[in-house]
Formats: C-alpha cells, sequence, structure tokens
C-alpha cells in the first residue's frame, strides 16, 4: 500500500513508526506527565460541602399525574423560593 492511499492518520503514523525521535517524544511526555502529578497539590480527603436535603411526601391512592399537580410541584416551588438552592429534582410515582 502507498502512503497516498493510506490517508492522513495512515501517512502520521507512518512517519513516527519511521522516524528516530518518536522515542524522544514518548520520554518526554512521560516525565512531562510524572512532573505534573508531583506539582499539582491535592489533598487525601478533600472537604468538599454538598448540602443537600430530602423531602418525602405520601399521597396513598393518588395516580402520579395527581402527586405531581398536587405535591410535588408546590414543594418544588417552595424549595426554589428558598435562597442558595441551585437545584431541584423531584420524582413523582
Amino acid at each position: 500500500m502507498t502512503h497516498e492511499n493510506q490517508g492522513i492518520a495512515g501517512r502520521l503514523a507512518h512517519a513516527f513508526i519511521d522516524s528516530k525521535l518518536t522515542p524522544l517524544v514518548v520520554v518526554a511526555s512521560l516525565a512531562l506527565g510524572f512532573f505534573a502529578v508531583l506539582a499539582i497539590p491535592r489533598e487525601e480527603e478533600p472537604q468538599i460541602l454538598v448540602p443537600m436535603l430530602d423531602v418525602m411526601t405520601a399521597l396513598p391512592g393518588a395516580s402520579s399525574e395527581e402527586v405531581e399537580q398536587r405535591v410535588t410541584n408546590p414543594v418544588e416551588n417552595l424549595m426554589h423560593a428558598i435562597p442558595g438552592v441551585e437545584y431541584v429534582y423531584s420524582i413523582s410515582w
């Protein structure tokens, strides 16, 4: 197969396979990655505050649509009115 029929990926791979610089590029990449692992500060147990609240209600005998209309939507509106609340997720069944 000729180089013209290989496409850009094939020509690029062929260039790297035949190049004497390829091992140097690999070693330099590994060294840079090792340096990055050592240089980037990290904590073993970072203190991440994720406030969360679960609200559960029951409406026995009601369909999921009725629960959504009579319970879920009003509760969601009240939750959105609390300062600092960014996301509200709900499930009705």
